[in-house]
């Protein structure tokens, strides 16, 4: 009697196949749904593969394209963001590795899990200096998360299997693979992988959690710093629940990138500054800091003191391991699921609470919510009305675009201002809600607000960017249009007088900057040669009606601003 021999666990039979097709086989088995790239992505052996595939037909494994490269890969970005699937790129060989170059630097710096499969071209002339021939690695190693460029046919599944691992592995960021022509058309045996079954990062133990519950319970004004990898790791409802728990003030870390923290909940303190002298002074009441999933390390400039203040109890718990105790003060830290730890750390204080406790905690949570409230209104007290034939204030733009937006879209904004913090002024409930990112970089709304939307389906997606940012990424407005996408560019004018992306860490003494007024930039122009209708505001007075236009239909629509460039510099 023969019998037929029993199959690895861990590989699916092996065929003769070009290896492309199996590269697309490991992609599918990893859980990907899409493979981004630009129109000369369509030359690639692993685009082309997909295109003539099945799985393309049936929309198992799909291929979205771009106008190029740089917005393409922005797209993927927030697709990942959005979904925390994985996001795959393909590149064609060349300089296209330089054109994404931001891109991967961005992904690096808000932890976003991108796979990038780079052509290369055939193995035996890569030595000889090629026309196309690129070091991708050399390029690539400085900002990406891994690198690697296979060297047979027969490694490519395996390394695949290693780039999503890498990709996903705290602290998550992009890696990128090289993969020679020649070695994706060869038909060599290759294996494709099964992805482990993965168990999560456990909640911190429980000697660990009665100690955090103990010292929170004996200081006298607690406060949460609520970090990026809080909406990262989807673990916003526990710090809800344990805020109100304890009845302390909650901030946002410096430029979130998700909601953090619900910026409505009268507890919410607010984003706290860039700057560390203003930080420490908002943070320097309190006696106990929790700190969850921080990624903020270093003040912004050497005269600056740390983020957080020289006295009382620091307790950090974080996702990725390097993060605790690394550049902050930290006197208790755990690499743990932030999630679990805080449910873990409520039940212990709810069990050893008592009637005075309860008392204290309540007084404390009234007494915040009051001083939280009593700010608020400063604040609004503040707001200088814009006159009706004046342009508009930041303040009144972000006030009234919350005002007529539909309750259900999405904001993603690459704007940065001292004093003015859209997720500040726009109400954000939901963890998809908003989206942002730490890197700084221009054009990052623009391409990134593409794959959020692509994620998000009909739902109306804003992408909230200037005009410097935008001129940095005009690709997107063709991939809005070419896909019918419902998304609307509120682009805040300024000409280049006021920077409405991320401050360099300089001296304090503003640097002269020019107008971009010799030639005009037309952005609603612009838009109509790419086939988006558009608007234009100059004047207070016509704001919120040409913001209501926005959503009066589905598909992609843009609006110029002209802010106040005074009221901006002045900040």
């Amino acid at each position: 009697m023969t019998t037929t021999p029993a199959t690895s666990p861990q590989t699916s039979t092996t065929a003769k196949k070009l290896t492309v097709h199996k590269v697309l086989e490991q992609i599918k088995q990893e859980g990907a749904r899409y493979i981004f790239g630009s129109s000369a992505a369509a030359d690639s052996p692993i685009t082309a593969a997909l295109l003539k595939s099945s799985d393309h037909k049936d929309k198992s494994l799909s291929f979205v394209g771009g106008l190029g490269e740089l917005s393409a890969i922005f797209m993927a970005n927030g697709y990942a963001q959005a979904t925390g699937l994985p996001a795959v790129m393909n590149i064609s060989a060349g300089q296209a590795a330089l054109k994404i170059l931001p891109a991967v630097y961005a992904a690096s710096r808000d932890q976003v899990p991108l796979v990038i499969l780079a052509d290369q071209e055939d193995s035996h002339i890569l030595n000889d200096e090629s026309m196309l021939v690129t070091d991708f690695i050399s390029y690539m190693r400085p900002v990406a998360k891994w690198t690697a460029e296979a060297n047979t046919a027969k490694e490519v599944c395996r390394l695949i299997r290693r780039a999503f691992h890498e990709a996903f592995s705290a602290p998550k960021g992009p890696v990128v693979l090289s993969l020679p022509l020649n070695l994706l058309l060869s038909t060599a045996a290759t294996d494709t992988i099964l992805p482990p079954v993965i168990s999560p990062l456990a909640g911190a133990d429980d000697s660990f959690i009665q100690k955090v519950a103990k010292e929170l319970m004996e200081c006298s004004s607690p406060v949460i710093i609520a970090g990026n990898e809080v909406s990262q790791y989807k673990a916003r409802n526990e710090v809800v629940m344990l805020a109100e728990t304890i009845g302390c003030p909650v901030y946002s870390e410096s430029l979130p990138v998700g909601v953090n923290f619900p910026n409505r909940h009268p507890q919410f303190a607010g984003v706290l500054p860039l700057n560390g002298q203003e930080a420490c002074q908002k943070l320097k009441h309190h006696d106990a800091f929790l700190l969850l999933g921080v990624q903020t390390r270093l003040p912004s400039r050497q005269e600056e003191p740390s983020l957080v203040p020289d006295h009382g109890v620091v307790i950090q718990i974080n996702m990725d391991p390097h993060l605790g105790g690394k550049t902050l003060r930290s006197n208790m830290s755990a690499n743990a699921n932030i999630a679990e730890s805080l449910a873990k750390l409520r039940a212990d204080i709810q069990l050893a609470a008592d009637k005075p406790w309860l008392n204290s905690a309540n007084a404390r949570a009234n007494q915040t919510v009051q001083d939280i409230r009593a700010e608020r209104t400063l604040k609004d007290d503040s707001l200088i009305y814009s006159g009706p034939d004046e342009a508009c204030s930041l303040n009144w733009l972000l006030k009234l675009l919350d005002g007529v937006r539909p309750a259900k879209s999405i904001v993603v904004s690459d704007l940065v201002n001292k004093d003015v913090k859209p997720f500040e002024l726009v109400g954000f409930e939901s963890g998809s809600s908003y989206f942002s990112t730490t890197s700084g970089i221009s054009g990052w709304a623009s391409g990134a607000s593409l794959g959020i939307n692509w994620a998000s389906g009909d739902i109306p997606v804003i992408c909230l960017t200037s005009d410097e940012s935008l001129l940095d990424n005009l690709q997107a407005l063709w991939t809005a249009a070419h896909y019918k996408l419902n998304l609307k560019f509120v682009v805040c004018k300024s000409s280049g007088v006021a920077n409405l992306n991320l401050q360099p860490s300089a001296p304090a003494r503003k640097p002269p900057r020019w107008k971009l007024t010799n030639p005009e930039i037309d952005l609603v122009a612009v838009a109509k040669g790419y086939g988006i209708s558009g608007s234009k505001v100059e004047r207070f007075n016509y704001l919120e009606l040409e913001l209501a236009k926005l959503f009066a239909s589905d598909g992609p629509m843009l609006c110029e601003i002209s802010l106040n460039v005074d009221e901006i510099n002045q900040s």
